[in-house]
């Protein structure tokens, strides 16, 4: 994400966020880029697939993109998200009582990642792909009969698409505590105003698809590792991660608006009550004149109750929700349908 020299810098920029904006300064759109690259390092894996004997001449193995799809994959989902955060952040500052210093520290913390902190999340995936890598090596590397050099090559296109592509957690991970943080931010909330309300279940929603998008791709990729208790381990924590990004950082907006609905329903009960009295008065003491007043103002109220009930006080559009729960779905239908087709042939 491109910031601009003027705009206050808490930390320097990790080398991921140097990388991608230099991408994101090409002519071409970053998506096209990343994809470009993609398609480059997919296409040598191939050719030294075809010159090792590995793969015959000319053949495709869907298996050889997964490292390119999580080395260049999660670089564009990041951008993506930076975007999708800054756009939050503008509609939501209208709630907040900041000023516009605080404003740009807010939209770089957003969007820049410390230094220090993916160098330490690139050493911790070196570590748990290592780990992987042994528990998996004769279910992949021997089963698959790689050979020397294409397992290094292999081996090495791992460890690089781990060490950077493992960043999207981080990053994640990160812009969910900054959502969690800057809604509490709102001193008021206003439940007649929830535009600005929404604005970050976008951002969680995105990050969940954003896992789910990767999860999706990996099994339509490597559907040979389904029952391979380390890899579907980290497919179920996906999942569960995906479901915990998308609502709990939204959980306090959420008390808060119940609360907020309450107070107002309190009031408004308060005034039915009030209104009740006066009615009753004016029975009792044969006031004619007033009652019909009475009655228009008890039947305004229970039309202020109807509107009231029917406010939400979930931070987000239906329409967030279902596209969520749509993504989160894919994955699941695709490994059900995967694991029957196995089990239907035998495998």
């Amino acid at each position: 994400m491109q910031q601009n020299t003027n705009e206050i810098r808490p930390y320097p920029p990790s080398f991921l966020d140097k990388f991608m904006e230099f991408i994101e300064r090409l002519p071409s759109p970053y998506w096209l880029t990343y994809l470009v690259l993609f398609i480059v390092q997919s296409i040598l894996v191939h050719v030294l697939a075809w010159i090792t004997g590995w793969l015959p001449a000319y053949t495709f193995s869907p298996i050889s993109l997964i490292f390119p799809l999580w080395l260049w994959g999660p670089l564009a989902l990041m951008t993506h998200l930076d975007y999708v955060a800054l756009e939050a952040l503008s509609s939501y500052s209208s709630l907040l009582d900041i000023d516009e210093e605080r404003l740009i520290k807010l939209k770089y913390e957003f969007t820049i990642l410390p230094a220090r902190s993916v160098v330490l999340s690139g050493v911790f995936w070196i570590f748990i792909y290592f780990i992987l890598t042994y528990l998996t090596y004769d279910a992949f590397y021997v089963a698959y009969g790689l050979g020397s050099l294409l397992s290094v090559v292999f081996i090495v296109g791992g460890l690089i698409s781990f060490a950077t592509g493992g960043a999207i957690y981080y990053h994640s991970l990160r812009q969910l505590r900054l959502v969690n943080r800057t809604v509490k931010m709102v001193k008021q909330f206003d439940l007649f105003r929830l535009d600005p309300v929404y604005a970050f279940s976008r951002v969680t929603s995105q990050i969940g698809v954003s896992w789910m998008i990767m999860f999706t791709l990996t099994l339509l990729l490597f559907p040979t590792q389904l029952e391979n208790a380390p890899i579907l381990a980290i497919f179920v924590l996906q999942v569960v991660l995906a479901v915990a990004a998308f609502v709990l950082p939204l959980l306090f907006v959420n008390r808060r608006l119940v609360a907020e609905k309450r107070r107002l329903l309190t009031e408004h009960n308060q005034r039915v009550k009030s209104t009740l009295e006066r009615l009753h008065r004016c029975l009792d003491e044969n006031e004619l004149g007033e009652i019909i007043q009475l009655n228009n103002a008890l039947i305004g109220l229970t039309n202020e109750n109807a509107v009231l009930t029917r406010i939400p006080t979930w931070p987000w559009r239906a329409g967030t929700l279902n596209g969520f729960l749509s993504a989160i779905g894919l994955p699941i239908i695709i490994f059900l349908i995967q694991l029957a087709v196995k089990k239907w042939l035998g495998g």
